[in-house]
Parts: structure tokens; sequence; C-alpha cells
């Protein structure tokens, strides 16, 4: 039984992302999870629902969301399909909308998947790192490679789905850029956005990345004197804003939502500031069960850029508000290091 909560001073929490499993039909070389067999059962998604529409939680949130993530989510599709279900039965108690989403690899397209897309206008980011050589380090289980899959499954999604976003990780092994974009919008990517493994030891690498990332910058001015900018959501969306600022201190105020309008939950209704912190239990903030968040949130409430240590020289600084956190923590640099 859920304990009794009041409303607190904090920003609703807007974004949810829920950890349905961290098992995985694949072996990404760069993926942060352990790909261990750990699910959440349905008493625990009934709590997290219950969670998520707490008065100390979305509280007056017109519009909230839930992000469905693993391992890979659709492996569960029972877990969303009564998520999806238990709010359809409840939606009309509670003044606001609740929609659902899911970030998967692509390589789980079958009717079921279908009907749970469909039905709930589920938009959907995909993982596809580019053609079969930018993809090599997405195997199966069993070693056998998954981009033909994936290229098979991507027109099934974009038709189902409102929305499909396709997802470019790339890493030091793996930086031919512009090519990797291209490939994806031969194939209909609707967006895409870029994903660099941040953990990755990118040393020796520090001439090649820029040298790419020039190459890239060309071929998105070219594309779009031409009257055709490429759908690069989250890179367009930050080179429009820096634009836009230019001879103004507009830099963004927080690192991200993390620990304030966003949040993330484990398989088991661990609550955490966001998914990053899978593996890090001191970081958690509570359980979906327990009393209201207020005081362990604070910190992440109160994050401000301006605190990081050794952004204010950055040539990123414009567009950027500090940096993942995780990554900061993993690199003992604590918080508000760099």
């Amino acid at each position: 039984m859920s304990l009794p909560v009041k409303a607190d001073r904090h920003t609703p929490v807007t974004d949810l992302v829920v950890y349905l499993t961290e098992e995985c039909n694949l072996r990404c070389s760069y993926c942060f999870v352990d790909k261990k067999p750990r699910h959440m059962s349905a008493e625990t998604a009934q709590k997290v629902m219950d969670f998520f529409l707490r008065s100390d939680i979305s509280g007056s949130a017109p519009s909230i969301k839930m992000n469905f993530f693993g391992g890979e989510p659709f492996l569960k599709v029972e877990r969303m399909e009564e998520l999806w279900k238990s709010w359809q039965r409840q939606r009309g108690q509670h003044d606001k909308e609740l929609s659902f989403s899911a970030t998967t690899n692509g390589t789980i397209a079958g009717p079921r998947v279908e009907r749970m897309v469909r039905d709930a206008q589920m938009p959907l980011l995909v993982s596809l790192d580019g053609d079969a050589a930018a993809s090599a380090a997405r195997p199966f289980v069993s070693g056998r490679a998954s981009h033909d899959v994936v290229c098979k499954n991507l027109p099934k999604l974009i038709e189902w789905s409102p929305s499909v976003t396709v997802r470019l990780t790339f890493h030091p092994d793996s930086l031919e850029l512009v090519k990797s974009i291209r490939f994806a919008l031969e194939l209909g990517a609707p967006w895409i956005v870029m994903a660099p493994v941040v953990e990755a030891d990118w040393r020796g690498k520090e001439e090649l990345v820029e040298e790419r990332f020039q190459e890239l910058a060309d071929w998105f001015i070219g594309e779009t004197r031409q009257g055709k900018p490429p759908p690069l959501s989250l890179t367009w969306s930050s080179l429009r804003d820096w634009h836009l600022s230019q001879g103004q201190d507009l830099r963004p105020k927080r690192p991200c939502p993390v620990g304030d309008s966003l949040l993330g939950v484990d398989p088991d209704g661990n609550v955490m500031p966001c998914h990053r912190f899978l593996y890090r239990k001191k970081h958690w903030l509570g359980h979906v069960e327990g009393q209201s968040l207020a005081h362990p949130r604070d910190e992440y409430v109160q994050l401000h850029s301006s605190k990081v240590v050794g952004c204010d020289g950055c040539i990123a600084r414009p567009i950027c508000g500090g940096g993942c956190r995780v990554v900061a923590l993993q690199s003992g640099a604590g918080l508000y290091g760099t």
C-alpha cells in the first residue's frame, strides 16, 4: 500500500524512464547496462504508475511522459500492455495526459509490438549506428550481426509509430559521421540524433574527432543552404539556439533535467535521478512505495551550470549546461566536477 504524500515545492516530474528489464538480446560493446535477467514484475509496474501520478511527483503537470527502457524493453511487451491498460482505466480520474514511448534496439517487430505501438501511439527511439561496418559493435547474443534485422524492421516501426528517431551512437572506432547519417536517411529515418559513447577512451583521437565534426558541419551547412536541412533533431536545435544566442549569455542553466523534471526507475522500483544511475546505488533517491522524495531530490533540483568547475572557458559553453553528471561522478570528479 502506498503511503500518503503531500505536494512539495519541487518542479513536477514530467519524464519518467522505466527499466522494464535489464535483459537484452544484443551485446553492444559500448552499452552501460549489464544485461542481467532482472525484470519488472506486474505488481511493481502498477506501483510505478501510482508513483508517477502522485501529487508530489508529477503534481499539476498537464502532460507527462513514461519512456520504456532496458535492456530491450520489447522483451517485456506484456508489462507495457499492463501499464497502458492501467492508464486507460484511470485516465478520467486525473487532470493530465500520460503518453508512452520506448527506446529500442529495433530487432523485435512482431504483431504484439505493432499492436502496442499503434494502440498507445508510441514515439520510438531506435538504435542504428549506420551501415554494417558502423553497426559491427551491436551483435546478437549468439554473435550474429544485428544490422540487417534492424534495417528490415525500421520501415515497419516508422509505419506503426507517430514519431521515430534513429539514434546513431558513435565511438572512437566508428567516426564516419556523415556516412552514417546518409545511410540512415536512405533507410527513411524521419529524425536522427547523434550520441557519443562518452565513457570511451578518446585519447589520441582528438584531431580525428575535430576533423569529422568539421566535415559534418560543412555537410550540414551545405545541405541547409540547398533547402534540405538534415533532420538532426537535437543537433539542429542546439545549432539553432547557438546562432540565436550570439552576442548574448544564454547558456543553459542546467546540465539536463536529471533529478528535477526527469527521474528513472529500475526493475525493482528503486527511484534514480535518471536512468544512467542504474548501478550507482548510493545516489538512488528512494523507492516508488516510499514517502516524499523532496529532500533526496534537493541537490539535483539545485544543479546549476554556473557551479560546474572548469566550464567557463569551453568553446561549447553557449550550448552546454555542463554535460552528463553521471560521467562526472564516474570519473571521481563529483556532481559539479568535469
